[in-house]
């Protein structure tokens, strides 16, 4: 063990650990009573707004049990003729408008008879799903019916009314509830806090939502299965995901209905949360505290073990600390080591040669190995496609030539031309991936490049409904480099983009400069590239499009270490792909 590790291990370990015990038990600890705490007052909440919903819905049907007894009711027997009825119902709704939206007498024929909505009168009797009865009244005396489907929720309370002159019912007395006022109580339960609040339905479905929650996305139908809702009269309290509900992870409170005096409730369970990331936050702050003093306790150890062991083990622990930077990527090695020691002198001197050798020969045995199967097939096709390929075409132009043929067989004849016409083309595509030639590198306006290789492509892009941008902001940049091999670079691209850009979409053509390069990058607003596949994109025969050969993008690769240069994939702006080219600028070629 050596001096250093030996310093370091007692003072850090000494350090170290009183921070980490004592931090971690702080956080533990404060953590927990936080969360109670306020797990507590979302269960707490949740019963309370949930006896607020009971309330008023209980006060509903103790005033339809009410007005059903009311004499005027009778007026349904003679259809209302002198509209006392719809008066009197009409008065009813104005004295608490926030609450009912309508109140309606149907006969006994399902027709509206008297309504506090004239242009009601007369409509058959509002349909929905299905009426449930209310427990606790004779009979099922009062029935209600809760439709979530939509964006206009409705509730709606009805009861028979009974016969004063005779036995039976005459009709039914509907009360139409403003699906507001439920809102308005969840509204008032989040206002002023991070909380959000739930109303759901016995079977667990979400029917009302607090105003956070009723935003355009969030008013598609939602069932919160897996989360746990507790028995009639109870309230609970949890973590769970929210995902359900386009949210993180969050503090829970659950109570169900337990109803209020003669009403028994509809088992309505009652939700409120939170986010974790908001109830932690000072938590949180805590920890990133506590991670202060520790990192600052840390560096202080380091210093002192540091200065003590500087004059003993400093050209070791210079060596040490170059390897394991030369490990993790740093390109530079620092200084010599200042030290008398030859053989220290020595021992860095050869193990920089042998990094930097390392190097080099891994970069050539992968590239060398990308290569191999391309230059070996390249030779095979040339040999054995490019001979029978000639004599294909050949006689298939001979065919053409000869008189008397019908227009079948010079479509047959002409699938033979363009067939070899393909099949060489690939031939030549393995030939150049496999031995490129040489560029000659001359002074090029990389702008004026960029534009002629859109104005080929224009009419493709126009026909496949994608338009073709440019973004050059400055007037001009000169490149060395060889025309017809950027090109190739720019249109191999570009036809990329444009076989995996949908109709309507965009490509876009750019470049800028900084202090030591010339970037130009072509981007799109299609599907991208997935990040695991992006490291495989520039091997050879990897293709993800129907009917490639995978030889487009790794020949755009060669051109552009020819030139000095490097390409990576990464994601648009608009979330497609971005290929992005950097070449050193010419005065650091």
């Amino acid at each position: 063990m050596t001096t250093r590790r030996l310093l370091l291990r007692l003072l850090l370990g000494m350090l170290f650990g009183t921070v980490v015990v004592v931090g971690g038990l702080s956080f533990h600890e404060f953590r927990g009573a936080l969360q109670n705490e306020i797990a507590g007052n979302l269960q707490f909440g949740a019963s309370t707004v949930m006896e607020r919903i009971d309330t008023f819905l209980s006060a509903r049907v103790e005033n339809l049990r009410v007005w059903r007894s009311v004499e005027v009711m009778q007026d349904i027997r003679v259809d209302d003729v002198d509209k006392r009825l719809s008066h009197f119902l009409s008065d009813l709704r104005a004295r608490q408008a926030e609450i009912y939206r309508a109140l309606l007498c149907t006969g006994a024929d399902g027709r509206v008879i008297a309504s506090s909505d004239p242009a009601l009168i007369g409509q058959p009797a509002p349909r929905t799903v299905v009426w449930r009865a209310l427990p606790g009244g004779a009979g099922g005396d009062v029935q209600i019916a809760v439709d979530t489907d939509g964006d206009d929720h409705r509730a709606l309370l009805r009861t028979r009314i009974p016969n004063a002159f005779g036995s039976g019912d005459i009709g039914y007395l509907y009360v139409w509830l403003d699906w507001r006022a439920i809102q308005g109580l969840l509204d008032e339960a989040a206002r002023d806090t991070t909380r959000d609040v739930l109303l759901l339905d016995a079977d667990g479905s979400v029917i009302a939502r607090s105003r956070a929650l009723r935003g355009a996305a969030a008013n598609r139908a939602v069932r919160l299965d897996g989360w746990t809702l507790p028995p009639a009269g109870q309230a609970t309290s949890y973590q769970h995901d929210g995902r359900a509900l386009g949210l993180g992870n969050l503090l829970v409170g659950a109570a169900t209905s337990a109803g209020y005096q003669q009403f028994a409730g509809l088992g309505w369970h009652l939700v409120m949360v939170e986010p974790t990331a908001v109830s932690f936050r000072p938590v949180w702050r805590l920890f990133w505290t506590l991670l202060g003093v520790l990192s600052l306790t840390v560096l202080a150890g380091i210093w002192i073990s540091t200065r003590l062991a500087d004059r003993i083990a400093r050209p070791v622990v210079a060596l040490t600390g170059f390897a394991r930077g030369f490990r993790q990527g740093e390109s530079q090695p620092p200084p010599m080591p200042a030290t008398t020691i030859t053989e220290v002198v020595e021992l860095h001197r050869a193990y920089v040669e042998m990094i930097e050798a390392l190097e080099r020969s891994r970069e050539q045995i992968v590239r060398a190995g990308k290569l191999a199967v391309v230059g070996e097939m390249a030779a095979i096709m040339a040999h054995e496609v490019r001979t029978p390929m000639g004599i294909l075409r050949s006689s298939a132009q001979l065919l053409q030539r000869e008189a008397g043929l019908g227009a079948r067989e010079h479509e047959l004849v002409g699938f033979i031309l363009s067939e070899t016409e393909r099949l060489n083309r690939l031939v030549t595509m393995l030939l150049e991936c496999a031995r490129p030639s040489p560029p000659e590198f001359r002074p090029h306006d990389l702008h004026a490049i960029i534009e002629g290789v859109l104005g080929l492509l224009a009419s493709r892009a126009g026909s496949a409904g994608v338009s073709l941008r440019k973004d050059l902001p400055e007037p001009a940049i000169v490149l060395d480099c060889d025309r017809e091999q950027i090109m190739q670079v720019l249109l191999n691209l570009v036809l990329n983009a444009l076989s995996f850009v949908p109709h309507g979409g965009t490509i876009v053509v750019s470049t800028h400069r900084d202090e030591d390069s010339v970037w130009v990058s072509v981007a799109d607003n299609g599907p991208g590239v997935p990040v695991e596949l992006r490291e495989r994109i520039f091997d050879p025969f990897f293709s993800r499009r129907e009917g490639g050969i995978g030889l487009g993008l790794t020949i755009v690769q060669q051109i552009v270490h020819v030139h000095g240069g490097e390409i990576s994939v990464g994601e648009s702006a608009w979330g497609g792909a971005a290929f992005n080219i950097r070449f050193p600028s010419p005065q650091n070629r």
